[in-house]
Protein backbone atom coordinates (compact mmCIF):
# COMPACT_ATOMS: atom_id res chain seq x y z
CA UNK A 1 0.00 0.00 0.00
CA UNK A 2 1.43 3.75 -0.99
CA UNK A 3 1.86 6.22 1.46
CA UNK A 4 -0.70 8.63 -0.46
CA UNK A 5 -3.35 5.50 -0.50
CA UNK A 6 -2.90 5.18 3.16
CA UNK A 7 -3.39 8.77 4.16
CA UNK A 8 -6.86 8.41 1.85
CA UNK A 9 -7.87 5.35 3.87
CA UNK A 10 -7.26 6.98 7.28
CA UNK A 11 -9.16 10.16 6.32
CA UNK A 12 -11.71 8.46 5.32
CA UNK A 13 -12.45 5.97 8.18
CA UNK A 14 -11.47 9.23 10.59
CA UNK A 15 -15.27 10.49 8.80
CA UNK A 16 -17.25 7.15 8.78
CA UNK A 17 -15.79 7.30 12.85
CA UNK A 18 -16.82 10.39 13.22
CA UNK A 19 -20.68 9.55 11.73
CA UNK A 20 -21.02 6.58 13.69
CA UNK A 21 -19.62 8.25 17.04
CA UNK A 22 -22.15 11.08 16.93
CA UNK A 23 -24.80 8.52 15.40
CA UNK A 24 -24.17 6.74 18.67
CA UNK A 25 -23.57 9.29 20.99
CA UNK A 26 -26.85 10.60 20.34
CA UNK A 27 -28.82 7.15 19.94
CA UNK A 28 -31.82 8.54 22.15
CA UNK A 29 -32.16 11.18 19.67
CA UNK A 30 -32.05 8.97 16.64
CA UNK A 31 -34.61 6.50 18.24
CA UNK A 32 -36.70 9.28 18.86
CA UNK A 33 -36.80 10.75 15.72
CA UNK A 34 -36.90 7.62 13.91
CA UNK A 35 -39.76 6.84 16.26
CA UNK A 36 -41.48 9.97 15.35
CA UNK A 37 -40.95 9.51 11.38
CA UNK A 38 -42.53 6.52 11.63
CA UNK A 39 -45.22 7.43 13.41
CA UNK A 40 -46.09 10.46 11.55
CA UNK A 41 -46.31 8.42 8.11
CA UNK A 42 -48.46 6.13 9.84
CA UNK A 43 -50.89 8.44 11.11
CA UNK A 44 -51.01 10.74 8.54
CA UNK A 45 -50.89 8.20 5.44
CA UNK A 46 -52.71 4.70 6.41
CA UNK A 47 -54.64 6.80 9.38
CA UNK A 48 -56.12 9.39 7.12
CA UNK A 49 -55.69 12.18 10.30
CA UNK A 50 -54.93 15.77 9.21
CA UNK A 51 -51.54 16.95 8.87
CA UNK A 52 -50.89 19.12 11.86
CA UNK A 53 -52.68 16.80 14.07
CA UNK A 54 -49.98 14.28 12.62
CA UNK A 55 -47.17 16.15 13.66
CA UNK A 56 -48.02 17.17 16.75
CA UNK A 57 -48.84 13.33 17.93
CA UNK A 58 -45.03 12.57 16.03
CA UNK A 59 -43.75 14.96 18.45
CA UNK A 60 -45.22 14.08 21.90
CA UNK A 61 -44.09 10.33 20.34
CA UNK A 62 -40.45 11.56 19.65
CA UNK A 63 -40.50 13.49 23.35
CA UNK A 64 -41.78 10.81 25.04
CA UNK A 65 -39.24 8.43 23.27
CA UNK A 66 -36.43 10.82 23.55
CA UNK A 67 -37.10 10.66 27.10
CA UNK A 68 -38.03 7.16 28.04
CA UNK A 69 -34.35 5.90 25.96
CA UNK A 70 -32.35 8.66 27.68
CA UNK A 71 -31.43 6.57 30.78
CA UNK A 72 -31.15 3.53 29.32
CA UNK A 73 -28.78 4.58 26.55
CA UNK A 74 -26.50 6.49 28.50
CA UNK A 75 -23.80 4.38 29.81
CA UNK A 76 -23.17 2.57 26.40
CA UNK A 77 -23.47 5.46 24.17
CA UNK A 78 -20.24 7.04 26.31
CA UNK A 79 -18.67 3.77 26.15
CA UNK A 80 -19.25 3.39 22.48
CA UNK A 81 -18.84 6.65 21.10
CA UNK A 82 -15.42 6.36 23.03
CA UNK A 83 -14.65 2.87 21.67
CA UNK A 84 -15.56 4.50 17.85
CA UNK A 85 -13.08 7.75 17.86
CA UNK A 86 -10.08 5.84 19.22
CA UNK A 87 -10.69 3.02 16.31
CA UNK A 88 -9.76 6.13 14.05
CA UNK A 89 -7.68 7.44 15.71
CA UNK A 90 -4.47 8.02 13.83
CA UNK A 91 -1.43 5.52 14.57
CA UNK A 92 0.90 7.15 17.38
CA UNK A 93 4.65 7.86 15.87
CA UNK A 94 7.46 6.22 18.41
CA UNK A 95 10.67 7.96 18.27
CA UNK A 96 13.53 6.47 20.00
CA UNK A 97 15.42 7.93 22.65
CA UNK A 98 18.53 9.56 21.43
CA UNK A 99 22.10 7.85 22.73
CA UNK A 100 23.75 9.49 25.18
CA UNK A 101 26.62 10.34 23.81
CA UNK A 102 24.45 12.82 21.01
CA UNK A 103 22.44 13.85 24.23
CA UNK A 104 25.94 15.12 25.87
CA UNK A 105 27.16 16.90 22.68
CA UNK A 106 24.06 18.42 22.66
CA UNK A 107 24.67 19.74 26.27
CA UNK A 108 27.87 20.72 25.46
CA UNK A 109 29.54 23.73 25.69
CA UNK A 110 30.02 25.41 22.63
CA UNK A 111 33.37 27.60 22.36
CA UNK A 112 32.94 30.97 22.55
CA UNK A 113 34.56 33.27 19.83
CA UNK A 114 36.47 36.24 20.45
CA UNK A 115 34.51 39.76 20.11
CA UNK A 116 36.65 42.10 18.37
CA UNK A 117 37.26 44.86 20.85
CA UNK A 118 34.78 48.24 20.17
CA UNK A 119 36.21 50.54 18.21
CA UNK A 120 35.44 54.40 20.10
CA UNK A 121 33.68 56.68 17.60
CA UNK A 122 34.62 59.77 18.98
CA UNK A 123 36.18 62.59 17.74
CA UNK A 124 38.44 65.75 18.61
CA UNK A 125 36.68 69.21 19.10
CA UNK A 126 37.05 71.20 15.33
CA UNK A 127 36.32 74.37 15.20
CA UNK A 128 33.07 75.60 13.72
CA UNK A 129 32.80 78.17 11.24
CA UNK A 130 30.85 81.79 11.19
CA UNK A 131 27.58 79.58 9.21
CA UNK A 132 27.63 76.91 11.66
CA UNK A 133 27.14 79.71 14.33
CA UNK A 134 24.71 81.13 12.74
CA UNK A 135 21.38 80.69 14.73
CA UNK A 136 22.86 78.78 17.66
CA UNK A 137 21.56 79.67 21.14
CA UNK A 138 22.79 83.17 23.18
CA UNK A 139 24.82 83.27 25.62
CA UNK A 140 22.44 82.34 29.16
CA UNK A 141 24.62 85.33 30.63
CA UNK A 142 24.54 88.34 28.71
CA UNK A 143 22.02 87.34 25.27
CA UNK A 144 24.95 87.90 23.12
CA UNK A 145 25.05 85.08 19.90
CA UNK A 146 28.23 82.80 20.04
CA UNK A 147 31.59 83.70 17.73
CA UNK A 148 33.97 81.34 18.99
CA UNK A 149 32.62 77.58 19.39
CA UNK A 150 33.76 73.89 18.51
CA UNK A 151 32.04 70.69 18.09
CA UNK A 152 33.35 66.90 19.18
CA UNK A 153 31.64 63.66 18.96
CA UNK A 154 32.04 61.41 22.90
CA UNK A 155 31.37 57.85 22.05
CA UNK A 156 30.22 56.47 25.77
CA UNK A 157 29.18 52.76 24.90
CA UNK A 158 26.79 51.02 22.38
CA UNK A 159 24.05 53.82 21.34
CA UNK A 160 25.44 56.12 23.70
CA UNK A 161 26.77 58.63 21.09
CA UNK A 162 26.89 62.49 21.97
CA UNK A 163 27.37 65.65 20.07
CA UNK A 164 29.47 68.49 22.47
CA UNK A 165 29.39 71.86 21.20
CA UNK A 166 31.26 74.73 23.48
CA UNK A 167 30.39 78.31 22.56
CA UNK A 168 32.42 81.03 23.36
CA UNK A 169 30.50 84.83 23.00
CA UNK A 170 32.14 88.01 22.83
CA UNK A 171 32.01 88.88 26.28
CA UNK A 172 34.28 85.87 26.78
CA UNK A 173 31.40 83.97 28.22
CA UNK A 174 31.66 80.06 27.53
CA UNK A 175 28.76 77.54 27.37
CA UNK A 176 28.09 73.72 26.07
CA UNK A 177 25.46 71.97 24.72
CA UNK A 178 25.56 68.42 24.40
CA UNK A 179 22.36 66.45 22.54
CA UNK A 180 22.84 62.47 22.24
CA UNK A 181 20.41 63.29 18.48
CA UNK A 182 16.95 63.83 20.09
Amino acid sequence: MTREKGRLLGEAQRAVALALAIVVFNADVVIAWVCAVVFSIVAYGAMDLPLWMAAAMALVVGLGVCAASAPLCGGWMWRWSGRIRRWAAPDTVYSPPAPVDHVAALLARKPTRSVPPRVSRSTEPRPLASYELAGREACWRCGEPPVEGTHAWEDRGDFQLLSNHTFTCTNGHGWTNSTDGS
